[in-house]
C-alpha cells in the first residue's frame, strides 16, 4: 500500500480496515485503508483528502501522528505512527479505575493532545476509552479517522451522526455543530471513566444514554473530590461554558505530582510544551507495569516480517478486535489452568452462603468463603467442536467465504515477551444504526505461542463456582463481573483473576443482572426487595420492598431505578435514597428488564404487551399487544423498540407511537433478549437458533442453528456474537455472516446471557458456575 509492505491486519472500523506495514526502512505503521462503498463517493475523497493533509500538521507527542497517505489511490489510503501500549477502556476492565494522581497526568496529556489537534484546525470528535493508549512517556490520542475540520456538522451522510454516543456531546447527539468544545466534553467523560470505571451518564442502551446526555446532569458522586469541579465544567451542557484545553492543561499540569514532571523541574502554564511523564511513574504500578510490557512487545516486532503469522495471508483473521490487553507476570499456575474456589455450599463443606441459613444479609467479609481445593476442569473445545455441534449458518445475502477456523483469532504479530501489541485503529459510530464501537477493534490480541500462558480464543481463564444456578445476565464493569446466583448472593469477582472480592446476601435468589453506576450496584432479590450495594466494599446503602419478587434487572437514569416486579407493577425509586417515586401497573408479571430512552421507559410484561411509560409520571402512553409473554427485555436503536414474545415472533415497534413496524417470526417462542448493533438485531429463539435481523427491514441476514432451546440473550462486541444454550455451550459467531468462531462447552443449561470485556467472555450456567472464556 504505497511505499508499504502489509504484514498482518490490526482490525476494522466504519471507514475501513487497518493493517500493519512497515515502511522500506523497517519503520512501522498503521495502514488505514477506506472502504471501496466510501471510496466511490467523490465527495468522501475530497473531503478525506482536506483533512488528511490537515491531520498530517499533527505533530504533538501524545498523537499517533499521520506520516502518509493518498486519498486519490485505488483505493484511499492513510498512515500513522504504530503505538505500543494498552487502551484505557483495557485497563480499568482489568486493572480497575485510576487513582487521583494518575487521573490528573492522564488528564494533562490528553488536554495537549487536543491542543495539537485543534491547532491543526480539526475536531476529533470520538475521544473515547478506546481511543486513548496508555504508555511509559504518557498517553497516546489514536484514530482520527471520523476528525473534522473545526466547525463542521456533526452530520454525515443521510442525517446520521458520528460518533459514540456515551462520550458524545449534547450538541453532537442533537446533529449540532461539533466543535472544540465537543472534544472538551468528551474529555471529561473519559476522565470520569477513567477515575470511576463508568461513564458520566451510566450504562445500557445506546438510546438511554444519549437520551442521558442530553438531559441529565452528569453523576460525579464517587469522582474523587478534588476533581469534581473541574469534569463538571467540562461536562456542561452549554458548550460555551465549558473550559478550553489550554486552560485544562494548565490546570491539570499544575496538579501533577513532582515524580510526574520532568526531573529539571520545568513549570508549566497555557503555553506549555510537551509534558514529560517519567517512565511511567504517572500510572500505579501494575499498570505501569503492563504498559512495559507492551513497549517492549512493541520492540520486538521484526523489520523484515519474520514474526507474521505464516498460516495467515495479509489482511486474514477474524471480525474482532485488534486493541490488545496485556497479560499480568506469569504465576505459578498459567491463566489456562486458574482455578477459582467454588462456593463452600456447592460439593465442598463448609460455611452457608451469606442470606442462607444463620447468614445476615449483607455482610461481606471474605472469610466466609473458604477455599477448598481445586475442581476438574470441562475438556477444552477443539477447533472441530462447532462442526461436531451441527453449527452451520444459513443467509440470504451472498454466500461468504470460508469460515474461519478457532485458530485464526489471533494476533498477526509473534511476540518474543508476555505483552502484545496496540495499534491505531478505525471505528466510526453511526447513531441511529446500531451499537458499534469498532467492530474489529478489541481489547486483546493472541500470540502465536505466548509464552505467558495466555489462553487462545474459546479457552478457559478461569472459573468460579456459586452454589446455585447463575442469573440470566452477568455484568461486566469497573474490573470487575457481577454474577447473581439462586443461593441468594450477588457476587463481586475480579475480573482477571475471578477471585471473590465480596458476597452480598439475601434471603431469596438473586435472578438479576446488576445496574452499575455512581460506584453502586442495584439489583433485585426474589425476596421482594431491590437493593442499592457499595461496588467497593458490598455494604448495603439501602433496600426498597416491592409486592412480588424482584426478577427483572433494574435500569438507572437520571437518578432513579427502573425496575419491574412479580406483582405486575414498574417501580421508580430515587436512586439516592430509595424513596418510591412512581408505580406503574400491568396485567401480567413484569420479568423483563427495563429500557429508557426518548422520555419514555419501555418494559415487556407476561400480559402479552410491550408497555411504554412516561419516565417522570408513571403514567402509560402507549401498549403494543403480542399474542404471547414477553419476558424478553427490549432495546432500544433508531427510535424503534424491539423486542421478543412468546407468540414466536421479534417486534420492531415505533419509539413514539407503539406502532408496528415490522415482524419477524422464529418457529417458536422468543425469551431471549435482542441486541442492536451496526443495523442488526441478533435474537435467540426456543426453535434452537439464533438469527441476524435487518434492523430496518425485518429480512433474515442470516441463521446460526445450535439446535437447542436459546435461552440466553447474545451480547455483540467487537464483531462476534456470544451466545448460551440448554445445550451448555458458549458460542462464538461472526456477526457478518454467522459462521462459527469457536465453542466452549460448560456441561450444564445455560440461560446466563454473556458479559463481554478486555477479551474475556463471561458466562454462568445452571450447576452454579461462572466462567471466563478467552474471545
Amino acid at each position: 500500500m504505497g511505499p508499504y509492505r502489509i504484514v498482518g491486519r490490526l482490525g476494522a472500523g466504519g471507514m475501513g480496515r487497518v493493517y500493519l506495514g512497515r515502511s522500506p526502512g523497517g519503520r512501522a505503521v498503521a495502514v488505514k485503508v477506506i472502504r471501496p462503498e466510501m471510496a466511490d463517493d467523490p465527495q468522501f475523497r475530497q473531503r478525506f483528502a482536506r483533512e488528511a493533509a490537515a491531520a498530517r500538521a499533527i505533530s504533538g507527542a501524545f498523537t499517533a501522528a499521520v506520516v502518509d497517505a493518498d486519498p486519490y489511490g485505488d483505493p484511499p489510503w492513510l498512515a500513522t505512527v504504530h503505538v505500543a501500549g494498552i487502551s484505557l477502556d483495557d485497563t480499568i476492565a482489568r486493572h480497575g479505575p485510576l487513582p487521583e494522581s494518575s487521573v490528573v497526568a492522564l488528564g494533562a496529556g490528553l488536554s495537549e493532545a487536543l491542543q495539537a489537534i485543534h491547532a491543526a484546525g480539526l475536531v476529533h470528535r470520538d475521544l473515547k476509552p478506546s481511543n486513548v493508549l496508555l504508555a511509559p512517556d504518557g498517553p497516546k490520542v489514536i484514530d482520527f479517522g471520523i476528525a473534522i475540520s473545526a466547525g463542521s456538522s456533526s452530520l454525515t451522510r443521510s442525517g446520521v451522526v458520528v460518533g459514540t454516543p456515551a462520550f458524545m456531546s449534547p450538541e453532537q447527539l442533537t446533529g449540532g455543530r461539533a466543535s472544540r468544545p465537543s472534544d472538551v466534553f468528551a474529555l471529561g467523560g473519559v476522565l470520569v471513566f477513567a477515575a470511576t470505571g463508568g461513564g458520566p451518564f451510566g450504562s445500557g442502551s445506546v438510546a438511554g444514554v444519549a437520551y442521558r446526555v442530553v438531559h441529565d446532569t452528569a453523576d460525579l458522586s464517587t469522582v474523587p473530590t478534588g476533581l469534581r469541579p473541574l469534569l463538571a465544567r467540562c461536562l456542561d451542557k452549554d458548550p460555551a461554558l465549558r473550559p478550553t484545553v489550554e486552560e485544562l492543561l494548565a490546570e491539570f499540569a499544575h496538579r501533577m505530582t513532582p515524580s510526574q514532571l520532568p526531573s529539571s523541574g520545568t513549570a508549566y502554564g497555557e503555553d506549555t510544551t510537551t509534558l514529560a511523564f517519567g517512565g511511567g511513574a504517572w500510572l500505579p504500578a501494575p499498570v505501569a507495569a503492563s504498559v512495559r510490557r507492551a513497549e517492549e512487545a512493541g520492540g520486538a516486532l521484526s523489520p523484515n516480517g519474520a514474526a507474521v503469522d505464516p498460516r495467515l495471508a495479509p489482511g486474514q483473521g477474524p471480525y474482532t478486535s485488534h486493541m490488545p490487553h496485556i497479560p499480568h507476570a506469569p504465576h505459578t499456575q498459567t491463566a489456562a489452568e486458574t482455578e477459582v474456589p467454588r462456593h463452600p455450599d456447592a460439593g465442598t463443606p463448609g460455611p452457608v452462603p451469606p442470606g442462607g441459613p444463620g447468614g445476615t444479609p449483607g455482610l461481606t467479609d471474605a472469610r466466609r468463603h473458604p477455599q477448598p481445593p481445586p475442581f476438574p476442569s470441562p475438556p477444552l473445545p477443539s477447533p472441530s467442536d462447532g462442526a461436531r455441534e451441527g453449527a452451520a449458518a444459513e443467509t440470504r445475502t451472498p454466500t461468504p467465504g470460508p469460515a474461519p477456523t478457532p485458530t485464526r483469532r489471533r494476533v498477526l504479530i509473534a511476540l518474543a515477551g508476555a505483552g502484545t501489541v496496540a495499534a491505531v485503529g478505525a471505528g466510526t459510530y453511526l447513531l441511529g444504526r446500531g451499537d458499534q464501537d469498532d467492530p474489529d477493534r478489541g481489547a486483546d490480541n493472541d500470540t502465536l505461542k505466548d509464552p505467558s500462558g495466555v489462553p487462545s480464543p474459546g479457552r478457559q481463564r478461569w472459573k468460579y463456582g456459586t452454589a446455585g444456578p447463575v442469573a440470566p445476565a452477568l455484568l461486566a464493569a469497573g474490573g470487575l463481573v457481577y454474577a447473581g446466583s439462586r443461593d441468594g448472593s450477588m457476587y463481586a469477582l475480579d475480573a482477571e483473576t475471578g477471585k471473590q472480592r465480596w458476597a452480598f446476601g439475601t434471603g431469596n435468589g438473586v435472578y438479576t443482572c446488576p445496574a452499575v453506576v455512581g460506584g453502586t450496584a442495584y439489583f433485585g432479590s426474589a425476596d421482594y426487595h431491590l437493593y442499592a450495594v457499595d461496588v467497593k466494599t458490598g455494604d448495603q446503602r439501602w433496600q426498597f420492598s416491592a409486592g412480588g419478587e424482584v426478577n427483572s434487572s433494574p435500569v438507572v437514569a437520571g437518578g432513579v431505578v427502573y425496575v419491574g416486579s412479580d406483582d405486575g407493577r414498574l417501580y421508580a425509586v430515587d436512586a439516592n435514597s430509595g424513596e418510591r417515586k412512581w408505580t406503574f401497573t400491568a396485567r401480567g408479571r413484569i420479568r423483563s428488564s427495563p429500557v429508557v430512552a426518548w422520555n419514555k421507559v419501555y418494559v415487556g410484561s407476561e400480559d402479552s404487551r410491550l408497555h411504554a411509560v412516561d419516565v417522570a409520571t408513571g403514567e402509560p402512553s402507549w401498549a403494543f399487544k403480542t399474542g404471547g409473554e414477553v419476558k424478553s427485555s427490549p432495546a432500544v436503536a433508531d427510535r424503534t423498540v424491539y423486542v421478543g414474545s412468546y407468540d414466536g415472533n421479534l417486534y420492531a415497534v415505533n419509539c413514539d407511537t407503539g406502532e408496528l413496524r415490522w415482524t419477524f417470526r422464529t418457529q417458536a417462542g422468543v425469551g431471549s433478549s435482542p441486541a442492536v448493533s451496526d443495523g442488526v438485531v441478533y435474537v435467540g429463539s426456543d426453535d434452537g437458533n439464533l438469527y441476524a435481523v435487518d434492523a430496518l427491514t425485518g429480512e433474515q441476514r442470516w441463521k446460526f442453528t445450535i439446535g437447542n432451546v436459546v435461552y440466553s440473550s447474545p451480547t455483540v462486541l467487537r464483531g462476534a456474537v456470544y451466545v448460551g444454550s440448554k445445550n451448555g455451550n458458549l458460542y462464538a459467531v461472526r456477526a457478518d455472516t454467522g459462521r462459527s468462531i469457536w465453542t466452549y462447552p460448560t456441561g450444564a443449561d445455560i440461560r446466563s446471557s454473556p458479559a463481554a470485556a478486555a477479551g474475556t467472555v463471561y458466562v454462568g450456567n445452571d450447576s452454579g458456575t461462572v466462567y471466563a472464556v478467552k474471545s
